[in-house]
């Protein structure tokens, strides 16, 4: 998943982006590198944040400033132009693939929509608080409770970032808090506002962004009561506790995730038990793709509808979880047989008529 390439390149960017005012050629090329790393991984999230920027750009650089080597004007113009870059050479790719294979630009954010179910306002919050301790991937999210031991460090994030543009602002450095914040918010609000679903990485760029605000405001709090052993003490406490959360987490869902995985080494070796081997195609939910992988077959169409006349060959075997046999399938034949010693229950393969019995 490329969230947590996207969230680095993104923190990269926005402080290149701050860095841009003295005239530093690294600078521009970090602004122009970030962006392009970030869009070319994930171009939604790339494109808001960097629309702060491009927003940005007159307020960062727009003053008069007599270190730097040029006027103000200059200074946005190419601030702007680094961002624009940026984003162009991200997208291109994107842009250039939508062309061939989706028809165009808009075909294909339409078609994108459809997969994730469309986008409406909504207030996803609650998801993505529930989310945090799993599943990783909270579609649907009915039925998961937040648990308040691994979400309890996001009380954390308002008022220290709150303290830390309060701090940036104090030393003059306003635009060091307000626009990681602004570009942190622009990252995650499609998440929490037109998502009507969750997952933890989601919200990973949106982190990246305000790290560096948070400590802000955790270095004036640490200053505030240096002379007292409290706040040390107490922070060194919380943050354990918070390691030994994630670390818990990290051990829960890695097993998790081996055992799921383990399913498709468990149906390919019921698929080669009832005759299905390379080149085969197989067609079925939506774990058919991995499915057929770990088997050596092509994946086909997910679904398990009747193969047309013309259209796509029948399939070689049908996987299928917590779904009865289609009507076509049963009508030509087919058998279908349970995967057993599944992690997640309910797993089975058809088979058309000419596959071989099982092997003993």
């Amino acid at each position: 998943m490329p969230n947590h390439y996207t969230a680095m390149a993104l923190a990269c960017a926005t402080g290149c982006f701050l860095r841009t005012g003295g005239g530093r050629r690294l600078a521009y090329a970090g602004v122009v590198g970030g962006l392009a790393a970030a869009a070319l991984m994930r171009p939604n999230d790339a494109v808001w944040p960097g629309l702060v920027l491009l927003a940005a750009a007159p307020l960062v650089h727009g003053r008069p400033a007599g270190h730097a080597p040029a006027p103000a004007a200059a200074r946005v113009r190419r601030a702007g132009a680094a961002v624009c870059a940026g984003l162009a050479l991200g997208l291109a790719p994107w842009a250039v693939e939508a062309w061939l294979r989706y028809d165009g630009m808009v075909a294909r954010l339409r078609e994108a929509g459809e997969i994730q179910g469309g986008m409406r306002p909504t207030f996803a919050l609650p998801l993505h608080a529930a989310a945090l301790d799993g599943p990783l991937l909270c579609r649907p999210c009915d039925g998961f409770g937040v648990g308040w031991a691994s979400a309890g460090w996001w009380l954390l994030i308002p008022p220290l970032t709150a303290l830390g543009l309060y701090a940036a602002a104090r030393a003059g450095r306003r635009a060091y808090g307000l626009l990681p914040a602004a570009a942190a918010l622009a990252v995650a609000a499609p998440y929490l506002f037109f998502l009507d679903y969750a997952a933890p990485r989601f919200l990973m760029p949106a982190y990246a962004l305000l790290a560096p605000v948070v400590a802000e405001g955790a270095y004036a709090l640490a200053a505030r009561f240096r002379a007292g052993v409290l706040l040390p003490v107490g922070g060194a406490a919380l943050l354990a506790a918070h390691a030994g959360v994630q670390l818990h987490q990290v051990e829960t869902h890695s097993g998790i995730q081996a055992e799921a995985r383990e399913d498709w080494r468990r149906t390919a070796r019921v698929l080669r038990a009832h005759g299905v081997a390379p080149p085969c195609v197989l067609r079925g939910n939506s774990s058919v793709i991995p499915i057929a992988y770990t088997a050596g077959c092509r994946a086909g169409p997910r679904g398990s509808g009747a193969p047309g006349p013309g259209g796509e060959p029948e399939p070689s075997a049908l996987v299928l979880r917590g779904r009865p046999l289609p009507p076509w399938a049963a009508a030509a034949g087919w058998r279908a047989y349970p995967v057993p010693g599944t992690y997640h229950p309910g797993w089975r393969v058809a088979v058309p008529p000419r596959a071989v019995s099982p092997r003993g």
